[in-house]
């Protein structure tokens, strides 16, 4: 089995149009990631601002297979509305459930303007998403693998209180996206997913292992239920080689939470763990770094000096996976001395070191 962390820089006169690529993009407190194979796309979660738009410039992307919204907050679905209104690209088939307890005006722009797309052409219509859904959504060799909610959740929609479930809220409902790099899962997009989600999709008997794990709702609590052990048993679930949380930089509440990264690092110790932006847990909010760790694509914590990681791409190639910037290079900028307390290399209570394990196998072999 080949190893799916293979961290090497683009080859010379090699273009990232022609790759087979996952950008998990750095958009401050939000979710975007942008599949492509060449210049086919797909865009899954749209935060404002203008940071999707510039990658799609930056690998020619002039139609969106599919543009798919998670669920209706603004961080996610606020910047939905600019690319169906852009002129200058068609858009395939934008994929979102409804939202009855949603009265935002980003969440009625975003209506609005599927509204109006459809009647100005270059448009293939709205859809629900769900796991029943019959249509596989492919964009080129990329397969987009729908983990959940089921049929009758989506169907359910975010309530009070329904005969079925009970109360569900829009986090739980949101959309879980698996994406398949030729047939091979490479990221796992987890939306805003809580514990009552993780237990629908486990009761439904959906995978979710991936190498890449974008974190759900930010490292942000999980509804009611316990964050630590939340954080544990999705993250055994996925067994993922590369967390990622994407965040905001000086956001208070901070994100990822401590109970929620020490689940990570406890279920999946040799991960490694990256945040789109530098989490005040970790630095101090007037004390900028610079960007010289970062690859050379679109991130918006480039302006502010708040960069972690940056924007991430996951890019297939014949060894396996390849990440942009290299793990190896953002392990370098995390444990050189500018972070001044890297969360997420802080010691985990209860868990066991190499030198702990070494010093167990040493007793037990004396024995």
């Amino acid at each position: 089995m080949t190893d799916p962390t293979t961290s090497t820089q683009l080859p010379p006169g090699r273009q990232p149009e022609s790759d087979l690529a996952v950008t998990i993009l750095d958009v401050g407190h939000g979710n975007s990631a942008v599949v492509r194979d060449g210049s086919s796309c797909a865009v899954i979660d749209a935060a404002p601002g203008d940071i999707v738009q510039r990658e799609l410039d930056r690998v020619g992307c002039k139609h969106i297979e599919h543009l798919i919204i998670s669920h209706s907050d603004q961080d996610h679905a606020g910047g939905g509305p600019q690319i169906l209104l852009d002129p200058m690209r068609t858009v395939g088939t934008a994929w979102f459930n409804t939202d009855a307890t949603k009265n935002t005006r980003i969440w009625e722009r975003l209506i609005r303007a599927v509204y109006t797309r459809h009647r100005s052409g270059g448009f293939g219509g709205h859809q629900m998403l769900h796991t029943e859904t019959p249509q596989t959504l492919r964009c080129g060799r990329a397969r987009l693998e729908v983990c959940h909610p089921s049929v009758l959740m989506a169907a359910t929609g975010p309530t009070e209180s329904s005969p079925t479930f009970g109360k569900l809220a829009t986090n739980t409902v949101s959309i879980v996206v698996r994406v398949h790099l030729e047939e091979e899962p490479a990221v796992l997009l987890a939306a805003d997913m809580d514990a009552v989600a993780l237990q629908h999709i486990q009761e439904n008997g959906h995978q979710l292992s991936a190498p890449v794990l974008v974190f759900p709702h930010h490292g942000g609590l999980p509804g009611k239920a316990d964050p630590h052990s939340f954080a544990k048993e999705l993250t055994e679930l996925v067994a993922p080689r590369l967390v990622i949380f994407s965040i905001r930089g000086g956001l208070r509440p901070a994100n990822p939470h401590r109970e929620i990264m020490a689940g990570v690092r406890l279920a999946a110790p040799d991960a490694h763990i990256a945040c789109t932006q530098l989490s005040v847990h970790c630095h101090e909010e007037t004390q900028l770094v610079t960007d010289r760790h970062l690859a050379v694509l679109p991130a918006a914590g480039r302006k502010y000096g708040r960069s972690c990681a940056g924007s991430v791409t996951v890019t297939r190639v014949e060894a396996g996976l390849r990440f942009d910037p290299p793990l190896e290079t953002h392990r370098s900028f995390v444990d050189g001395g500018v972070v001044t307390n890297p969360l997420c290399r802080l010691p985990v209570p209860g868990a066991r070191t190499a030198l702990d394990n070494a010093s167990l196998k040493k007793a037990a072999d004396g024995a």
